[in-house]
């Protein structure tokens, strides 16, 4: 086994159990457990649980919609939109909930509230500056602040994803989901389009 595919398989397990756990209720012990390694391998690669910590949130950031707004530069405004509410979506479904429960540690957690401090705030900053640059070309409302059409943008996708992954909705199959999305952003639309 590749030192590729031993982190992958450490990244793997330390998600399912942050998210089934918390941070601080899981050990790396038990990370080592469900990857089946032995706990060294943890320590090689990632130092401490905290590594791991880091690199388990660095992997889902990477997948966060603020990632893409470079490449709907030249996406009509309503497309961009419905593409980052799917991938904000489909993200949040992906990862179980494993940032929501981790949010909610970064209020007593001080090393999950470190690696959240530029996280979902530079997700939402990077959505509000989506929203400016589309308000001064005229394509959304520019009687609101872009910080408020961001957040009400993820009041509905973050929304949808804790029903389902903290709360026990069902999730729908993927077409049923692209559908639910889709008419969510038909709501936002409404009150977001000039």
């Amino acid at each position: 086994m590749t030192p590729q595919d031993s982190a992958t398989k450490v990244l793997d397990a330390a998600s399912s159990l942050f998210a089934q756990r918390g941070y601080q209720a899981t050990s790396t012990r038990m990370i080592a457990e469900a990857a089946g390694l032995n706990e060294v391998t943890i320590f090689r690669n990632f130092t401490n649980k905290q590594g791991v910590l880091a690199a388990v949130v660095g992997r889902v950031a990477a997948r966060q919609p603020g990632r893409a707004l470079a490449d709907l530069d030249t996406v009509p405004v309503k497309e961009a939109v419905r593409q980052l509410a799917q991938r904000e979506v489909a993200n949040g479904l992906a990862d179980g909930g494993l940032m929501t429960r981790l949010a909610f540690e970064a209020g007593t957690v001080p090393e999950v509230a470190e690696l959240f401090a530029g996280g979902p705030q530079g997700n939402l900053a990077a959505m509000a500056g989506f929203f400016a640059t589309r308000q001064s070309t005229g394509e959304v409302r520019g009687d609101l602040p872009a910080a408020v059409l961001a957040e009400a943008f993820f009041s509905l996708t973050s929304s949808f994803v804790i029903m389902r992954t903290v709360l026990g909705f069902t999730a729908p199959d993927a077409v049923k989901l692209e559908v639910a999305v889709d008419q969510l952003l038909e709501l936002f639309w409404d009150g977001a389009s000039k």
